[in-house]
């Protein structure tokens, strides 16, 4: 069996496509296929299921790629006997946690283990299909995931503040949430996205329903929106440290409801690994040590 055929498969389970894997690796159609076909003989069962817009994993692929992923690994220490190997940690978040907690966490990662680090932002379907086929190792996530190969640990939750420019007259007086009905609003994520659903669920539980003006993926950009008087908006607040330098006044709404979830998601197949046991000791002290200082008046 050639690994590099374990590789090839390796990536195109990664694109999603024979395609596209083939314009990557400059090769040809017909020999990414034929590479393909060849390791799907020798092995005795069939890697991925065609469509018409790509390929998926069937689960004997699924099956495969942990075992795909060490086999690439082992042969690159054979071929480079000499250099020292230190382990990769990959890490994928969203927005909100890849601008605040995701760097405090690997800071501290690096300072206590030589790693090294991949670190990408996805969407909360991608980051489910990262973890299920095991193309990263860890996910911070905003709202639960449920699928049976999925450990989660959930930390101190995220309070949801209103953010409305510093000159607003909400700033000096908040009447209460049916104000909103009549202020132009800036969505942060787009309709579907997990943060943005939980916050129109509260509003409608409210019977607010806002005057929808922007959408916007970028916590920066939405900041900066309401900081020039644009709209109000809804962000986390642990994303709100620098709210006040950008013309926001944030209000918290001292509302239990108003919070989401932290989690810090893996895939079974690296419980109790020892690295997966360090970084996870690792999110648990910066989390403890970040609910200690927001207990604090």
């Amino acid at each position: 069996m050639d690994t590099k055929d374990i590789a090839l498969f390796l990536t195109i389970a990664r694109v999603g496509s024979i395609s596209r894997t083939a314009e990557q690796l400059f090769m040809s159609q017909s020999t990414v296929t034929t590479r393909l076909q060849r390791l799907e003989r020798e092995l005795g069962y069939t890697l991925f299921t065609r469509l018409p817009n790509g390929v998926r994993l069937t689960k004997d692929g699924e099956r495969l790629i942990p075992a795909a992923e060490r086999m690439t690994a082992l042969e690159s220490v054979m071929l480079n006997p000499d250099s020292v190997q230190a382990p990769v940690l990959r890490v994928m978040s969203g927005r909100a946690f890849v601008s605040t907690d995701v760097p405090a966490c690997l800071t501290i990662m690096l300072k206590r283990s030589n790693v090294h680090l991949q670190v990408r932002m996805g969407l909360y379907e991608e980051m489910l299909h990262a973890l299920t086929m095991h193309e990263v190792d860890f996910c911070f996530l905003g709202e639960p995931i449920y699928h049976p190969r999925i450990r989660q640990l959930e930390f101190a939750p995220d309070t949801i503040d209103l953010v409305v420019p510093k000159h607003h007259p909400f700033a000096e007086n908040f009447p209460g949430l049916f104000a909103l009905n009549r202020e132009p609003f800036i969505a942060f994520g787009r309709s579907d996205a997990p943060f943005r659903e939980r916050v129109m669920k509260q509003l409608a539980h409210e019977n607010v329903f806002p005057d929808i003006r922007m959408e916007l993926d970028s916590i920066d950009g939405v900041k900066a929106m309401v900081g020039h008087g644009l709209g109000v908006s809804f962000l986390p607040r642990r994303t709100l440290s620098d709210a006040k330098s950008m013309g926001c006044q944030v209000i918290p709404l001292n509302d239990r409801e108003w919070s989401r979830p932290t989690l810090l998601c893996y895939p079974d197949i690296i419980e109790n690994q020892p690295l997966t046991n360090q970084f996870i000791d690792v999110v648990g002290s910066y989390y403890n040590t970040l609910k200690e200082r927001e207990s604090r008046p």
